[in-house]
């Protein structure tokens, strides 16, 4: 390997100006890299949406949505197919395997549907949708106002706000919710229908043909060429007023002669609220693999535009803004690299004690950082709280490689070598065990490819950063190192150190101790088993790390049946107790609807609340204090909080919670009674919070039923009579009327005042034209209230009602424990089983994947080891010695309190590739050292002399790179926090294994047989 260190000293000054200009590219691309909170990833499920109007619930089931779940089930790759079904309307999640390509697996969805769609009930409205993480809005804005009604509001918004927002580059929609639309109503009096004689049929029909817009051909006059056009267009209410509707004894009868015209509003049971008045809500989506923070940055720069523009009195606030937190991460993973930075090259000082030598090897971390920037851009990915986490990650290890270069380089002036032979020989004498440990590094992040769900779209960006960041950090060491080292290091002899030599001293007595008693070693290694297994059993175990975004969801449910104005009235003291918390900047409330889901029932809805920058109280306890408020202050409501983007994973990756329990079974009736005990069991559980039962009555029902005896009486039919119920009721759209570029709907029914109370509506007069009669509609139907149905849900063709809860206060893996107990308690009835779901699923399924990741990586390393070593026992010791470093790992899991995760799992995963770098080196050493002399003994002792200080400084080094990390001093850091943990409990055991364990297993296996 001479040659590539020869080849390096002697093209320095190429060597160093292509590192700067690859350095200066790479600051060049970070600003054209999108930022986003997540990596980009598309989600193995697809919805498809169901909309039949208000169509009884069995009836959504059996005719809609149970063709649908029966054809999905039949596309390939599909593993679950759940279903959730309500008063007209069905939804059908379809979830795949995570290794389909989703946009083939699309296409597929769309011609499942589309191949049964002539079986469902004509009229229905079908939508297929894919997921992403750029499914959900970025950001949310709210317009209020003291002078302009909600009318005046939505038109605001629709028209002159919406088309500038979405003209901006990367939007993919600008949704409007809340405030008024606008309709004209012909309200027709029903008793002069019939004194007229006319039916509603013929009004709808008149207003149809006289609003029209015609081409009746050309005019060609003096040479000029006309468009002819029939315009009879309505201009205004009179123009409705005067449309002919019928003619009566050769006197034409005009609409104003049998109705009122007016304008007025559409009836919507939707209602929207923003930091105490009633507010219309523009919500901001973005397309996939977009910049968000770019976009955010032209959203706000429009809107300083639009204010010059918007009535004075409106009122602009910003209730949500992802892009916020996504930049607070980043800033806070940039600080914990500068940190980390920092603190390496402090350690570097103290050990190489010249500071020439410490700059030229702390100048590999920037380097190595912005020249993985390009492959960042070269591979598509996206600058976001994972991959910047892998560079941050890779702090402490990007230097490893030049220290050890570094070192051996001092090592050899001090033997007294010219600089220029000190630097070829050291190079090319340390570059194989360089290549086999970055090699070992590498590979236990290839079996990642195989880690599933969100944990594999998360890792794997993480691991793919800091792969690249080691592998050029391993390419600058071999080339950049020596040729800045023939440069600018000194030839100076040093003054020898004080506290190295005791702690050489200190290492060789123990050995010693080692090599004298082997038993010793054996249990060494017994107790650091016993201790990994202790520490182990008491370790609180999770599945993702939980941060603090900034960013609350309140959900609620108020009684069945609560109309919009009583779901408003519970809120009421809801509302005032949260914009009360000194830590709220401001929320938006939506009632009928929810941020994520376009449909719900009046008596359901959400509020998303902004927390201050650096607001006092987190937001865990803030969630605790109004779920607090809720439990004392309006019972009947039921909350269910947590913070926007986990629940956001929860939805794209289709779990419902974190707690889930799935009931099925058969009979409906039965499978509620069982999940209605396990709720009221569940409540008792210590942590289970917003804990939710999985139904709950739908909204009550007028039951109009129609007698076939009564109509029949009088020569109708069914269909005649409740087409003439829904026109009195709900009215039909007859036209619409232009003004500028509003299109409104002329909505032709009787007046809404007559028929406010069921008795009313007892006496509803229907005018029927073929009898020419007015009758009452209790003569021909039989009209009652009844209780509203509860939604159903179906998985994979099987009802089920899921029980959930979320978790406050306690770890994932010990409420899980309570809850088993709990079930266990539970007595079944026949046909009823039961399924913990949810986090827990997951959990288990990435913890089975990852352990499995955990022995591939390890058999990998341990082939690595095996073509550098030649010797299955030189492999397995080093192997052995890197696995017992796990125990470290557990302890201060332990000490910190920090669960066992799919980060902390991820971090002994790197431990796995890190810590057997020093193993390498160590034995590396000894083995050259046994080419010269025979003695195993003195081998390893001389070993020790020599790479103590390496293994010292690299694993310090890496530790303190760590170190900003395992603080989480800035927002989202905590998601990185139990890798770095673990990474740091892993390093500062690997110390003592690297020096005395390994070394004490080799002497067993490697002893000569007089020893023995």
């Amino acid at each position: 390997m001479k040659g590539l260190s020869r080849f390096s000293v002697e093209n320095k000054r190429a060597l160093v100006f292509s590192a700067l200009f690859l350095a200066v590219i790479g600051f060049y691309l970070i600003y054209q890299i999108p930022e986003g909170v997540f990596p980009d990833a598309t989600f193995p499920r697809i919805m498809v949406i169901a909309d039949y109007g208000l169509a009884p619930l069995k009836e959504v089931e059996m005719e809609i949505a149970k063709p649908i779940e029966e054809a999905v089930m039949m596309v390939e790759g599909v593993r679950n197919v759940r279903a959730t079904i309500s008063r007209g309307s069905a939804e059908i999640n379809v979830d795949f395997q995570w290794d389909q390509d989703m946009f083939r697996a699309y296409q597929l969805v769309q011609a499942a549907v589309s191949g049964i769609q002539h079986e469902l009930p004509p009229g229905i409205q079908l939508e297929v949708r894919r997921f992403t993480t750029s499914t959900y809005p970025v950001a949310g804005y709210s317009l209020t106002s003291d002078k302009l009604d909600l009318l005046q509001l939505r038109d605001l918004a629709i028209y002159t706000i919406r088309p500038q927002l979405a003209s901006i580059p990367g939007i993919f929609n600008i949704e409007v919710m809340g405030g008024h639309q606008r309709e004209y109503w012909v309200n027709i009096d029903p008793q002069k229908l019939a004194a007229f004689r006319l039916d509603y049929r013929q009004i709808k029909a008149a207003l149809q043909k006289t609003n029209r817009l015609s081409f009746v051909g050309r005019l060609n006059e003096t040479h000029k060429l006309y468009l002819n056009i029939a315009d009879n267009r309505f201009l205004n209410l009179d123009d409705i007023k005067k449309t002919i509707v019928a003619y009566r004894d050769q006197t034409p009868v005009t609409l104003a002669q049998i109705a009122t015209v007016e304008p007025a509003v559409k009836e919507t049971f939707i209602a929207c609220e923003s930091n105490l008045k009633p507010a219309v809500l523009v919500t901001i989506i973005k397309q996939p693999k977009t910049n968000a923070v770019a976009i955010m940055n032209q959203v706000e720069q429009r809107w300083q535009e639009l204010a010059r523009v918007l009535p004075p009195d409106v009122h602009v606030q910003k209730w949500y803004d992802m892009t916020d937190f996504i930049k607070r991460s980043i800033r806070s993973v940039r600080d914990a690299i500068l940190l980390g930075a920092l603190l390496t090259m402090i350690i570097l000082l103290l050990f190489l004690k010249r500071l020439r030598i410490t700059l030229l090897t702390a100048v590999i971390i920037p380097i190595a950082l912005l020249i993985t920037f390009i492959f960042i851009k070269l591979f598509g990915m996206n600058l976001n709280l994972m991959s910047l986490g892998g560079l941050a990650a890779s702090i402490g290890i990007l230097v490893d490689n030049a220290i050890v270069v570094v070192e051996n380089i001092e090592r050899y002036l001090e033997q007294g070598k010219p600089k220029k032979e000190a630097v070829i020989l050291a190079t090319g004498e340390i570059i194989p065990p360089l290549l086999g440990a970055t090699l070992t590094t590498l590979v236990v992040f290839i079996p990642l490819i195989f880690l599933t769900g969100v944990p594999g779209i998360f890792f794997r960006a993480l691991a793919s950063t800091l792969s690249i960041a080691i592998f050029v950090s391993m390419l600058l060491a071999v080339f950049l190192t020596p040729a800045l080292a023939v440069i600018f290091i000194s030839t100076r002899p040093k003054k020898p150190g004080r506290f190295l030599p005791q702690i050489i001293a200190v290492q060789q007595r123990g050995l010693r101790f080692l090599l004298r008693r082997p038993v010793a070693t054996v249990l060494f290694i017994a107790l650091l088993g016993l201790i990994a297994v202790t520490s182990y059993l008491r370790i609180p175990s999770g599945f993702l790390p939980e941060w603090d975004e900034g960013t609350i969801v309140h959900d609620y449910l108020a009684p069945p049946g609560s109309s919009i104005e009583g779901t408003k009235s519970m809120l009421k003291s809801v509302a005032q107790f949260i914009m009360s918390l000194p830590d709220v900047e401001a929320y938006s409330l939506r009632t009928g609807r929810s941020l994520a889901h376009p449909r719900t029932h009046a008596n359901d809805g959400d509020f998303v609340i902004n927390l201050k920058k650096g607001h006092k109280l987190s937001s865990f306890e803030i969630m605790d204090m109004i779920r607090e408020f809720d439990a004392r202050h309006e019972p009947r409501l039921e909350p269910e909080l947590f913070q926007v983007l986990p629940d956001r994973l929860n939805d794209l990756s289709g779990e419902i919670a974190p707690i889930v329990i799935k009931v099925f079974g058969k009979n409906l009736r039965l499978i509620q009674e069982v999940a209605a005990r396990i709720a009221d069991s569940l409540k008792q559980v210590d942590g289970a919070v917003d804990v939710y039962r999985g139904f709950s009555r739908g909204e009550p029902e007028l039951t109009i039923r129609v007698s076939p005896e009564a109509v029949g009486r009088f020569g109708l039919t069914v269909d005649e009579v409740q087409n003439a119920i829904r026109f009195a009721l709900w009215g039909e759209v007859a036209t619409t009327m232009m003004q500028g570029l509003k299109v409104i709907p002329v909505r032709i029914r009787y007046p809404k005042t007559d028929f406010n109370h069921m008795e009313k509506i007892r006496r509803l007069p229907l005018y029927l034209a073929r009898i020419d009669r007015v009758v009452e509609l209790q003569e021909l139907a039989h009209i009652e209230k009844v209780p509203g149905k509860t939604d159903i849900d179906h998985e994979n063709l099987v009802q089920v009602v899921n029980v959930k809860a979320h978790i406050s206060g306690r770890d994932l893996g010990s409420v899980i424990g309570d809850v088993k107990t709990m079930l266990n308690r539970i007595l079944l009835p026949p046909g009823v089983t039961i399924r913990i779901g949810g986090q827990y699923e997951s959990q288990q399924r990435a913890f089975r994947e990852l352990i499995l990741i955990l022995l591939f990586g390890a058999l990998l390393v341990y082939t690595i080891l095996l073509f550098e070593f030649k010797s299955f026992r030189t492999a397995a010791v080093i192997l052995l010695g890197t696995a017992l470093s796990v125990s470290g790992v557990f302890v201060l899991l332990l000490i910190t309190g920090i669960p066992l995760d799919i980060s902390a799992f991820m971090g002994m995963i790197m431990i796995i590739g890190v810590v057997v770098n020093n193993g390498i080196l160590f034995i590396d050493y000894a083995e050259k050292f046994l080419k010269e002399t025979p003695d195993v003994a003195r081998a390893l002792l001389k070993a020790g002399q020599v790479r103590l200080r390496p293994i010292l400084m690299t694993t310090l080094s890496t530790i303190f790179g760590f170190l900003p990390l395992a603080l989480a001093l800035g927002e989202g850091s905590e998601m990185l926090q139990p890798l770095a943990v673990s990474m740091i409990g892993g390093m500062s055991l690997s110390v003592a294994l690297s020096l005395f364990l390994i070394p004490g297993m080799y002497w067993i296996v490697n002893r000569p047989s007089s020893s023995k």
